[in-house]
């Protein structure tokens, strides 16, 4: 099902980009001229040149099987503001969106886990209630609020601001941490509580089968029971949850790094969004696409090493 999904999603994007207000080539006409002025012609020729170079012409199916065309021999087309191949630019700002993203997954899974599983050998104390309500605030703030409140709590109160401009990890590993810190804990939020909710509720569930009951009337210790039958069991599907997780960091990613000035492909995303940049905004969505599907393929391969029961024919 990964082929037809992708095309599914290349189309569909494809053709929502073309619903967006406003004309690229009229825009780009009028930005050369230093801006539209009042009772200015535009030459039709000059119109019908620059939809001819940028593949503009013809209906929206035909424009997309050109464009699709492009993508099996690799080429993705250029961007229509900065003139270079699209694919470059998502190369460049490709490892700022994996450190965040990567960062935000471990903190949010390692977070959330460890909290579910407290919360479920709590169960009904005040460990638990902690837990839940914790839970339940990660929930219900968005990552764009947190943000703006992160930034505003910070500078004021502290005067302190991120580190800012390209800090390599393997560099300057000091500052390049600092950089991504809050935006990752920001990103986190929401998929931490969500891990943390779906891991007590799982480990809930595997502590009342007949075979954790076998376990304790052996007399093992309970870390022993959890950490060694339990938990592996009720990781299933908190596996299967991380691996959804990856739409919301993604998601997150376009306004996260917007709010801390990151130039990664979230910001390069909303950039193209705003200024019609069709071309670079269409390979920014099938690449994250991509990443998507074949994460969810690496999910569901997992679930055999999580549980010997499953298997694939």
């Amino acid at each position: 099902m990964m082929i037809p999904t992708l095309l599914i999603i290349a189309f569909a994007s494809f053709s929502l980009m073309r619903l967006v207000p406003g004309d690229v080539i009229l825009a780009q006409i009028s930005g050369q001229a230093g801006g539209a002025q009042g009772g200015t012609a535009i030459d039709p020729e000059t119109v019908r040149r620059l939809r001819h170079e940028l593949g503009l012409e013809g209906t929206v199916v035909e424009q997309f099987a050109r464009w699709l065309g492009g993508v099996v021999r690799g080429d993705f087309g250029d961007s229509y503001l900065t003139q270079r191949p699209t694919l470059d630019e998502f190369r460049a700002r490709l490892p700022v969106t994996v450190e965040l993203g990567l960062i935000a997954l471990a903190l949010s899974t390692v977070t959330g886990v460890f909290v579910g599983v407290t919360s479920a050998l709590y169960q009904d104390r005040v460990p638990d209630y902690v837990a839940r309500v914790m839970a339940i605030l990660a929930l219900s703030v968005p990552n764009f609020f947190l943000g703006v409140i992160v930034v505003i709590v910070l500078s004021r109160l502290f005067g302190y601001s991120s580190p800012t401009g390209v800090n390599s990890l393997f560099t300057n590993p000091v500052t390049n941490l600092k950089q991504f810190a809050l935006p990752a804990f920001v990103l986190a939020g929401a998929s931490a509580g969500i891990v943390a909710r779906l891991a007590r509720t799982s480990l809930l569930e595997v502590l009342r089968q007949d075979y954790i009951r076998t376990a304790f009337a052996k007399g093992l210790r309970q870390r022993h029971v959890v950490v060694g039958h339990a938990l592996k069991n009720a990781l299933i599907p908190v596996v299967t949850l991380v691996g959804g997780q990856l739409v919301v960091i993604v998601g997150g990613s376009v306004v996260v790094e917007q709010i801390f000035n990151l130039r990664g492909v979230g910001q390069l995303t909303l950039t193209s969004l705003f200024q019609r940049d069709y071309v670079q905004l269409q390979t920014n969505v099938f690449l994250f696409s991509l990443a998507i599907v074949v994460a969810n393929l690496a999910v569901d391969v997992a679930y055999g090493w999580l549980d010997p029961r499953i298997r694939y024919d």
